[in-house]
């Protein structure tokens, strides 16, 4: 037996036992085959573009060891119907040696981010194409961007992102994230989460969704002109292994369907050219379009077999921190901003991954506040500011737009004065949107669920006795779980984890002591510094020496490693970011 990862377009890469869904019987179209000129800025709506190279032709199976003869593992609807989805994106590829081509389908998961497969990412030879240069997202089509009027919207890659572990033979760790140049007003998903096992239940139905061959024969099938959608039932681990083995991985992967017919009148599947695609129960993401299995010219729907995801909840807390990595120079790595003491200037100190650059001037106005908070509650990939003025305790949420570098402020609450902390965490109740917290002079703890849009819901009281905590930070997830958690500061310097629960009842489990830090006076929380996918923390002390924790996604003694020393002559500043 051969496999093949299900992917690009048509096309799934054969790695031996099994074919990517996305290259289906052919190489794997997602990657280093091709490249695509990058036309930054620009919408070049309804530009047409070649569906991935031989993606007519399944190419031969890789040496991996061939249990069942001819069998092979291909990349990928079979039996589905045309459909429309505003978060379903196509993956372009620009070849330096010519040509634009269709690789995979992805999920916009937020107005910047695609997800998408690791194999879509990578040439028929297993080899990291570079899709922040030559990488194109076509967003706002249910046509195939193969076919003339498409009316699709490319946006440009900036950068990528790749589970550690990827294994291109094995096809495990099968997933991938796409930042893109600018933000999109298409609609997004949520991915599942640890917390989500029920949707998993064998039995429960999910829809996938691509433009993959829409017939199992090689010598017939074509790349999808429609997005289609195909309804599989979920299977249980027991059934996926004893199915797939000794290719499928429970925890990792989760197979779908019903067992292939061998006749694409009766089959329902997904087939090469899916690959990258989502697998959706209700409004979440819980498996990416991986592989599945081709015998000779039969590309998917091979009888007896089942299909093969990435388990996105498994995935997620890996996945979450790329999602959510906003900062000022937009490389993904956490900047800082620093407020003078004397004259009330704005800079930027921008993170090299291991410590901070010198600094940069902020334009705008920063001196009449007296709180300054780096977020992104918009989700759009710019840097956002909530500010709070010193004369009436007003706050704005400082923010910009795509079209537009000029800042915005809005006001989101007026007369919080007394309040005795304000924090931007990230998103604590586990709908993926961030969210705002506040506490009282009197240490009740205010949850204000964000919308996406840079506006709240309904205050909620969610905690109380914070009064007894001298600082209280946080931006992202200190322990790995995929949660948004905080840290905060008592009495004899005891440095707390709060960790996050995600449920919006009760965002926060009771405070863990996880060091004891008495010679700092200042404290930030800007989110993942180096760049590792783990929050990171900084303190100052009191005589101006500025030190760098980085996060290790412990939640014990150990959350922090070794500080790095940034500088000196920190007491210039009065507010950290």
């Amino acid at each position: 037996m051969d496999i093949s990862v299900s992917g690009s377009g048509r096309h799934r890469r054969r790695l031996g036992k099994v074919l990517p869904a996305a290259a289906a019987g052919l190489a794997l179209i997602g990657a280093g085959a091709f490249a695509v000129t990058s036309y930054a800025g620009e919408s070049d709506a309804g530009r047409v573009v070649q569906p991935p190279p031989g993606a007519k032709t399944a190419q031969p199976a890789a040496s991996s060891p061939s249990p069942s003869g001819d069998r092979t593992v291909t990349p990928r609807i079979i039996g589905g119907t045309a459909s429309a989805a505003s978060w379903m994106v196509q993956l372009v590829y620009n070849d330096p040696a010519g040509g634009s081509y269709f690789v995979c389908g992805g999920t916009l998961v937020a107005p910047n981010k695609v997800l998408t497969a690791a194999h879509c990412l990578h040439d028929e030879n297993g080899n990291r194409q570079d899709w922040g240069k030559y990488g194109e997202v076509a967003v706002g089509t249910s046509k195939s961007v193969t076919v003339a009027g498409n009316g699709a919207t490319y946006i440009d890659v900036t950068r990528s992102w790749v589970r550690d572990g990827y294994d291109p033979d094995a096809i495990t760790n099968d997933v991938a994230l796409l930042t893109l140049a600018k933000p999109v007003a298409q609609t997004t998903l949520e991915l599942a989460g640890p917390g989500d096992s029920a949707l998993y239940a064998a039995g429960t139905n999910a829809t996938v969704y691509g433009w993959g061959l829409t017939s199992s024969n090689e010598d017939t099938a074509d790349i999808a002109s429609q997005l289609q959608k195909v309804t599989l039932p979920l299977n249980s681990d027991d059934a996926c292994t004893q199915n797939l083995d000794p290719y499928f991985q429970a925890g990792k992967m989760v197979c779908a369907g019903q067992l292939g017919t061998g006749d694409d009148s009766t089959g329902k599947t997904t087939c090469p050219g899916d690959s990258g695609g989502p697998l959706v129960v209700g409004d979440k993401v819980v498996g990416i379009v991986s592989w599945g299995i081709s015998q000779g010219k039969q590309l998917c729907n091979v009888s007896g077999t089942y299909e093969a995801f990435t388990k996105v909840s498994t995935y997620q807390p890996k996945v979450r921190p790329r999602i959510d990595d906003t900062d000022i120079s937009r490389n993904g790595k956490a900047d800082l901003f620093v407020r003078a003491a004397s004259g009330g200037k704005g800079y930027v100190k921008e993170s090299t991954g291991s410590g901070f650059a010198t600094r940069k001037t902020l334009s705008g106005s920063w001196s009449a506040y007296n709180l300054v908070l780096q977020a992104d509650m918009n989700r759009d990939g710019y840097q956002d500011f909530i500010i709070r003025r010193r004369s009436d305790g007003n706050v704005y949420w400082r923010h910009r737009s795509a079209s537009s570098s000029t800042y915005t402020d809005t006001k989101i609450a007026s007369d919080w004065a007394t309040r005795k902390f304000v924090v931007v965490p990230g998103d604590v109740t586990g709908d993926r949107y961030p969210d705002l917290l506040s506490v009282t002079s009197g240490g009740t703890l205010y949850l204000y669920p964000g919308k996406g849009d840079g506006t709240y819901g309904t205050r909620t009281t969610v905690g109380s006795g914070y009064q007894v905590f001298n600082s209280l930070r946080g931006k992202g997830d200190f322990t790995g779980d995929g949660r948004s958690d905080l840290i905060a500061r008592g009495s004899g310097g005891k440095l707390y984890l709060l960790k996050g629960t995600g449920k919006a009842s009760a965002p926060f489990e009771t405070g863990v002591q996880v060091r004891t830090w008495d010679g700092y006076n200042a404290f930030a929380a800007p989110g993942d510094v180096t760049g590792d996918g783990k929050a990171d923390y900084v303190a100052r002390t009191p005589g101006g020496t500025l030190y760098l924790y980085p996060g290790t996604g412990t939640a014990s003694s150990e959350i922090f490693a070794t500080r790095i020393k940034i500088g000196t002559g920190y007491t210039q500043y009065n507010i950290f970011g």
